[in-house]
């Protein structure tokens, strides 16, 4: 809860300035490289950070196959429940109320067309995660093991640092934007409903799939409701006892995978499917470490639905799993 406090404070602080700034017409055509150079950097240290840890590496050939199911089915549930839930309520695939004049629409798609990130800065930060965890796993989890503890604490703080400084840049083009109130009043209630959707989007159909391949009902719950947070569900089942082990595994490879895929997909997936529903793909961190990518591949006002999004996944893993597993 701290950590959120530290990252939304900065976020306001970012947006209080930027909009001060828009008021005396100060330009910031120096956002946008500053935002993707942090993006990049942050994606690196990440790639490091899972190629040095020897639970992913070990666990890349045996389990990978299950999590990989797990992760296409929890996803495809999370967008799936969006999407009707969309529907239902009169949106369109950019987040925009039907209801209005056929002109504002085609505007806001317009700006937009250049707002999101190109397939170049996908490129890249693939290409920058691979080789985080190729460095990592041949230097941090090698010939420098040693210090293996050492760096990742260390890495640790920059990534909240980076994640900060994150945040300031997306509240910073919030505030210079000028229209995310706007949309905000726009969507209304309707911003509500779209975390419950996901959540149980994501548990119904991981769920289904984990027992299809041999997992219990309660394992099958427990992994589905990590939704991306691989430090914390995974400890909690594998610690119910020796039988959840596998499960355990299942669920921080299913974890890891889920947050990369965020990262990776969000740009490539938001314009295909929908703003809304590329905000569910990488499940907690759609409040922290994935908010500077849906505010860059959707529109500033994607922000609100994402943190959404990401905080009650964030609040249902907390209490869910321990739950479910004490069962």
């Amino acid at each position: 809860m701290k950590l959120l406090l530290l990252y939304w404070s900065f976020m306001i602080i970012g947006y209080i300035i930027a909009a001060h700034g828009r008021e005396r017409g100060v330009s910031f055509s120096w956002i946008q490289p500053a935002l993707m150079i942090c993006i990049y950097i942050l994606c690196f240290i990440m790639g490091l950070r899972m190629g040095a840890n020897e639970q992913v590496t070990s666990n890349l050939g045996a389990i990978g196959g299950k999590a990989l199911i797990v992760t296409v089915f929890t996803v495809a549930g999370s967008i799936g429940a969006i999407t009707l839930t969309r529907k239902l309520l009169g949106m369109d695939k950019y987040g925009n109320i039907r209801r209005h004049h056929k002109e504002d629409v085609v505007e806001t798609k317009t700006d937009n067309e250049g707002g999101g990130l190109e397939l170049k800065s996908t490129i890249i930060i693939l290409t920058v995660v691979a080789a985080g965890m190729l460095l990592g796993a041949l230097v941090l989890a090698g010939p420098l093991i040693r210090y293996a503890a050492v760096f990742d604490s260390l890495s640790y703080i920059v990534l909240i640092v980076l994640i900060t400084v994150l945040l300031f840049f997306v509240g910073f083009e919030m505030g210079a934007s000028g229209t995310v109130f706007k949309y905000i009043r726009d969507a209304g209630f309707r911003v509500l409903f779209f975390p419950f959707a996901a959540v149980i989007g994501t548990i119904v159909l991981g769920t289904a799939s984990c027992m299809l391949m041999g997992f219990s009902a309660k394992e099958g719950a427990a992994i589905s409701m990590g939704f991306g947070w691989y430090t914390y569900a995974p400890v909690v089942i594998a610690g119910a006892g020796q039988q959840y082990m596998i499960a355990g595994a299942v669920s921080f490879m299913h974890n890891v995978i889920r947050e990369t895929a965020g990262i990776i997909l969000i740009p490539i997936l938001a314009k295909k499917i929908g703003y809304l529903e590329s905000a569910g793909i990488p499940g907690v961190s759609a409040m922290d470490v994935c908010l500077p990518i849906v505010e860059r591949a959707c529109r500033p006002d994607t922000v609100v639905y994402s943190f959404a999004i990401g905080l009650l996944m964030c609040l249902v893993t907390s209490a869910g799993v321990p739950i479910v597993m004490g069962l």
